[in-house]
C-alpha cells in the first residue's frame, strides 16, 4: 500500500474506507508477524483524513483520531491511527475537513434554555406594539398559566426610564407578567405583578437595585414616586420572589431543548453555568439529567451569592449544595458575585460619571453604583475562597472592575497564592492600569466577543450614556493577551441568541461583523470597527473557547485539548477557519459534534 492512499483526505467515501480498511489490516498483521509484544488497544471509531487543530502546543495538528469508549486513544497521522483499527472499528472519512476541540462556553446561562419552551419570545421584535402584541397572543394560548414570563425586550427600544406597567396592563391585567430585557438586569413588569409584590410609591429602592419612577409623581402620598414598572438590577428579585419558579421538570425540558437544538448544531461540549440557587428547581433538574446519563454537555455551576445574603448560613448550605453534585459531568464548585450593573440601565459602576447623568439622575456626578462594599466583598471573597470555591464576577465599568480585583487581591494575601483561578466577566470598560493586575492575580478575564460591535446599542444607548471616547474603547481583548492573562471566551446566553462560537470567533478577530442590520452593516474603513486596535488572531479566538475556557473552568485535565487519554469532545466544521478569509468564519456550520466519543449531532 502506498502512503498516499493512506492520506486520502478527499477521496469518495467508499473508497478512501476500504482503503483504510485494507492498510490497517495489512499493519496489524505486520505489526504482530514481527513480535510485537501487544497488540494494541482496538478504537471504537477512527475519524481520518481531517484537518486536526488538537489545541495542543506539544502536538498543533494531527491527520486522524483514534476513539474507545468515551476517551481519546490517538492523535496523529492516519498511518498512525491505522494501529488501533480492528475488525469493529467504525471508519469515519472527514474528507479533509477542519477539525477543533469542543467549544466551551464559560459564561452562558443553559438553564435559563427553560425560557426558551415555557415563555414569551421578545427578541428581534424591536417594537413596543410588537412586544404587546406578542404578549397578549402568548396569554390567550396559555389561559391557566398564574404568571406570564418572557424575555427579549430591548433597552433601544425603550430608553430612560423603560416601558410602563400601564402599556402591559393594556393587554394582561388579571395575572402577573414579568419580562426580562435582552441583558437580564430589568424586568417589565404589569401593575398586577407590582401589586403582588407589594411595590408602590412608599417602597424604597432595595441595596443595589432601582425601581425606575414616573417623573413628576413624589407625593405625600408616593414619597418616593410612582413605579413605572420597569424594576432594575437587585429591585427585580422583589417580583420574581413573588412568582413561583419553573419546576423541575420544566427546568429538565429546557436542558433537553438547549442541548438538541443549541449546544449540539453550535458545537457546545462544555458550559460554565453561572447562577444558579442553592435548592434550586435548576440545580436539581441538572442533578436529575446526569444521574439518568442524559447530559451531553460538561457542565460546571456557579452558586449566586448576593450582599444581603447572611454569609454565615449561606456558606454551610452551599458547600452541602456542591456535596450533592460530584457527577463527572455536572458539579458546582464555583460562587457568583455580582459588582454592579450594566450600562444600559445606568447601573454599572464607572470612574467618571455618566455623559447624560444630570439628565437622567439630576446629579452631574451620577456614576452608577457598587452592589458591594469595598470590605464586605472582601470578607466574601476570602471565605468563599477558603471554603475552596472558585469565585467568579460579573463586572461591568472599570470601578467595578477595579473593586473586584482589590477584594481578590485582599483575599489572597489572607489566604495565601494558590491554584484558584477566580474569573471576571463581562469586562465593558476596564482602566488599563488594570491590565496587568489580571496577570499578577491569577484572574481569567470572561469576555463576550459577540458584543464586540458598534450595532444599535453602541448608538443609542452607549454613545449617548456614555460618551464618544468612553464608547469607543469598550471591551479589550488583545491587551489581555499581550499581558498573559488566561481569556476564556463566553456568550450570555439568552442575553446572546445564538451563541455561535463560530460568530464570536469571527467578531473577535473582526471587531464588526459582516452583515449586522445597524448603523454599521459593512464598514468600508475602520469608522466602523469598534476599538480596532483591540482584534486578536483566529488561533487566540479558539483557544478563548477550547483550551482557556477549559482551564477557567478548572475542567483541563479531561477537555479542551485533543490528546491521548483526554475526553472525545471535538467539532467538525464545513470549512476550514484557520485559512479562510475572517469575514467568512462566521459562514461555517458544525457538521458533527462528538461529545465523549458519541455523535450528539450531525448536521
Amino acid at each position: 500500500m502506498s502512503v498516499p492512499m493512506l492520506r486520502g483526505r478527499r477521496r469518495g467515501g467508499g473508497a478512501a474506507l476500504l482503503a483504510l480498511a485494507l492498510v490497517v489490516a495489512v499493519a496489524t498483521l505486520l505489526a504482530l508477524a514481527a513480535g510485537a509484544a501487544a497488540a494494541p488497544p482496538r478504537a471504537d471509531a477512527i475519524y481520518y483524513g481531517g484537518e486536526v487543530w488538537t489545541g495542543d502546543p506539544s502536538q498543533p495538528t494531527a491527520q486522524a483520531i483514534a476513539v474507545k469508549g468515551n476517551r481519546i486513544l490517538y492523535v496523529g497521522s492516519n498511518m498512525g491511527a491505522a494501529r488501533y483499527w480492528g475488525p469493529r472499528t467504525r471508519l469515519v472519512d472527514l474528507r479533509g475537513r477542519r477539525v477543533v476541540p469542543g467549544f466551551i462556553d464559560a459564561h452562558i446561562h443553559a438553564s435559563m434554555a427553560v425560557q426558551l419552551v415555557y415563555s414569551v419570545d421578545l427578541y428581534g421584535l424591536g417594537a413596543l406594539d410588537k412586544y404587546l402584541a406578542a404578549v397578549a397572543e402568548f396569554a390567550a394560548a396559555h389561559p391557566d398559566l398564574p404568571a406570564i414570563r418572557g424575555s427579549g425586550w430591548s433597552n433601544t427600544v425603550v430608553p430612560g426610564i423603560g416601558p410602563l406597567a400601564s402599556d402591559l396592563d393594556s393587554v394582561v391585567s388579571d395575572r402577573p407578567v414579568a419580562l426580562y430585557s435582552e441583558d437580564y438586569h430589568s424586568l417589565w413588569v404589569n401593575s398586577r405583578a407590582l401589586e403582588l409584590a407589594g411595590i408602590d410609591g412608599s417602597t424604597p429602592d432595595p441595596v443595589g437595585g432601582k425601581i425606575e419612577r414616573l417623573p413628576g409623581s413624589v407625593s405625600p402620598e408616593n414619597p418616593y414616586g410612582i413605579p413605572s414598572g420597569t424594576l432594575r438590577e437587585n429591585a427585580t428579585d422583589l417580583v420574581l420572589d413573588a412568582l413561583p419558579d419553573y419546576s423541575v421538570d420544566q427546568y429538565r425540558r429546557g436542558l433537553r431543548y438547549f442541548q438538541r437544538h443549541v449546544a449540539g448544531p453550535l458545537g457546545i461540549t462544555g458550559v460554565f453555568d453561572p447562577l444558579l440557587r442553592i435548592g434550586g428547581n435548576a440545580v436539581e433538574a441538572y442533578q436529575q439529567l446526569a444521574d439518568a446519563g442524559l447530559l451531553t454537555i460538561r457542565v460546571r455551576g456557579a452558586l449566586a451569592l448576593n450582599p444581603e445574603d447572611d454569609l454565615a448560613t449561606w456558606l454551610p448550605a452551599a458547600e452541602a449544595e456542591r456535596a450533592k453534585h460530584t457527577r463527572a459531568l455536572f458539579q458546582t464548585n464555583a460562587v457568583k458575585f455580582f459588582a454592579d450593573g450594566v450600562v444600559e440601565g445606568h447601573t454599572a459602576w464607572l470612574k467618571q460619571p455618566y455623559a447624560d447623568a444630570e439628565e437622567y439622575a439630576g446629579d452631574p456626578n451620577y456614576a452608577g453604583f457598587a452592589l458591594w462594599d469595598d470590605e464586605a466583598l472582601a470578607d466574601a471573597f476570602t471565605a468563599v475562597d477558603a471554603a475552596g470555591f472558585q469565585i467568579h464576577v460579573h463586572a461591568i465599568g472599570d470601578a467595578a472592575t477595579t473593586q473586584v480585583l482589590d477584594a481578590l487581591a485582599a483575599a489572597r494575601q489572607r489566604n495565601g497564592a494558590h491554584d484558584w483561578r477566580p474569573g471576571i466577566t463581562h469586562l465593558q470598560l476596564v482602566d488599563p492600569a488594570d491590565y496587568d493586575r489580571f496577570a499578577e492575580l491569577g484572574v481569567t478575564a470572561v469576555p463576550q466577543p459577540y458584543w464586540f460591535v458598534k450595532d444599535d446599542y453602541y448608538t443609542y444607548l452607549q454613545v449617548p450614556y456614555l460618551g464618544l471616547p468612553r464608547a469607543d474603547y469598550e471591551y479589550p481583548m488583545k491587551s489581555f493577551f499581550d499581558r498573559g492573562v488566561l481569556v476564556a471566551s463566553a456568550s450570555d446566553f439568552p442575553v446572546t441568541i445564538p451563541p455561535d462560537p463560530l460568530d464570536a470567533i469571527q467578531t473577535g478577530v473582526m471587531r464588526w461583523f459582516p452583515g449586522l442590520v445597524y448603523e454599521y452593516p459593512a464598514p468600508p474603513s475602520l469608522e466602523g470597527v469598534l476599538w480596532p486596535e483591540e482584534r486578536v488572531r483566529v488561533r487566540q479566538m479558539l483557544r478563548s473557547f477550547t483550551r482557556n475556557a477549559a482551564k477557567a473552568c478548572f475542567t483541563d485535565d479531561v477537555c479542551g485539548t485533543l490528546a491521548a487519554g483526554k475526553s472525545a469532545d471535538f467539532v467538525v466544521l464545513s470549512r476550514d477557519i484557520l485559512r479562510c478569509p475572517p469575514q467568512d468564519i462566521g459562514t461555517a456550520k458544525v457538521l458533527m459534534t462528538v461529545f465523549r466519543g458519541k455523535v450528539v449531532y450531525r448536521d
